[in-house]
């Protein structure tokens, strides 16, 4: 009667993961805390689950370094806080570092449920329907400019563009979605267009480009690749004059500052950028060890400003738009070097290993490639709550499932990486 009642319990808790799985990335951009709520949810039951573990497979060496990174991030917070003074700024930042430790508990629930990433990408494809539907609604019945829903373009963009590749990945794995994959990739492509973000320009170029590499065989990726970049600039470029617009721009401003430098008594957009990167290998150099604190980059910047060492408009910014930059002046050289680990170890391990389980390492890559170029144009990707919940759970998600598929192609997951030969 008891196992009865256990196995009843489990059957609940395992819908009820899938279901948060897949909404999810329904509605994250235009529902306010969405992403957090349904993080601290799963968060909530992967600690309840810590004291009734009915799986007990031992974690593959890899998974287990991933884990101590995202420990180490966390931890590589709370010593740089402590080292310049813990304040109110620490405190509110602590609520979205406190993600990289509640992954722990959360990527042992997510690795112990097998469809788990079946039914997080099933959302991603709804996500695509929702998210042109935001789009289109915040550009022709807003009259908004950009289309940004809840939050911001800069947030919209890049998840329409992650969501555009997971959907194509989608497409290949399950056949009986080959003809409706187009369509809701297409819906995607539209959101990236209309939100006139330029990371997520870049990051979904450089995403279709591994894509096409990792997919198709030495010659014909060639060809795939040269396709895949005409395709997408001609969607994205032609039939958006705001994406023209902001692309002309950003060049126009790069070529200004290289030529000549922080001049004028306001600096264009891209020039303030360079500024605040520059503003941020200033306080390494001083700081090189833990940095100056998360969230004191207004703090420190005045006193840069007032020596001459940067331009003045570099203080009217919270951060550098740069999750690079930001980690290496807030965190120094230690946090930094985790930072590197935490984003492109895995990466390393989906590569090596995506001969065993092609699909799910792809997903893999094409997550943190995303993420790795998104962070080249903004720090938001790691320093607020909904990126970071983005981050964390489809990574935790794609390497749970690449794990496990791993396993079942050796068949013998009691085995480690290392003596499978």
């Amino acid at each position: 009667m008891l196992k009865d009642v256990s196995k009843g319990s489990s059957c609940w808790k395992e819908r009820i993961v899938y279901t948060l799985l897949f909404l999810f990335p329904v509605a994250g951009v235009s529902v306010s805390h969405w992403f957090t709520a349904i993080f601290f949810l799963l968060g909530l039951i992967s600690v309840w689950g810590l004291f009734k573990r009915n799986d007990h497979r031992p974690l593959q060496r890899e998974e287990r370094i991933w884990l101590c990174l995202c420990l180490g991030f966390f931890i590589s917070f709370l010593i740089s806080a402590l080292i310049n003074g813990w304040t109110p700024l620490q405190t509110r930042r602590l609520d979205v570092d406190a993600r990289f430790l509640f992954i722990i508990p959360m990527y042992l629930l997510l690795r112990n449920h097998a469809g788990s990433g079946h039914w997080l990408l099933m959302g991603s494809l709804a996500a695509s329907i929702f998210l042109v539907g935001q789009a289109y609604y915040d550009v022709a019945v807003l009259s908004l400019p950009r289309a940004q829903g809840f939050y911001s373009p800069n947030l919209l963009g890049p998840v329409a563009a992650l969501m555009a590749l997971y959907t194509l990945i989608a497409g290949q794995k399950y056949p009986r979605l080959r003809w409706v994959a187009p369509a809701l990739v297409m819906a995607a492509l539209a959101a990236v267009a209309l939100s006139g973000s330029r990371g997520a320009y870049l990051g979904l170029l450089t995403m279709l480009v591994l894509w096409a590499w990792l997919t198709f065989r030495r010659r014909a990726s060639h060809v795939a690749i040269i396709m895949a970049l005409t395709m997408t600039l001609a969607t994205l470029y032609y039939c958006s004059a705001g994406m023209q617009s902001r692309v002309h721009g950003a060049i126009d401003e790069v070529a200004q500052y290289l030529q000549e430098g922080p001049k004028g008594e306001v600096l264009s957009g891209s020039a303030v950028r360079f500024e605040m990167w520059k503003f941020s290998g200033l306080v390494f150099l001083d700081h090189p060890i833990a940095g100056i604190g998360s969230g004191n980059y207004q703090v420190v910047v005045k006193d840069y400003v007032a020596r001459g060492l940067i331009h003045p408009d570099v203080a009217g910014h919270g951060h550098p738009h740069n999750a690079y930059a930001e980690v290496l002046m807030s965190r120094g050289g230690i946090g930094f070097a985790i930072f590197l680990a935490l984003l492109f170890f895995p990466l390393y391990y989906f590569f090596k290993t995506r001969g065993l389980s092609p699909h799910t390492a792809v997903l893999g890559i094409m997550h943190i490639s995303g993420f790795a170029v998104f962070s080249l144009t903004d720090a938001s990707t790691f320093i607020k709550g909904n990126f970071v919940a983005i981050f964390l759970v489809y990574l935790a998600t794609f390497l749970a499932w690449h794990v496990r598929s791993k396993e079942a192609h050796h068949g013998a997951p009691e085995r480690s990486p290392d003596r499978q030969k």
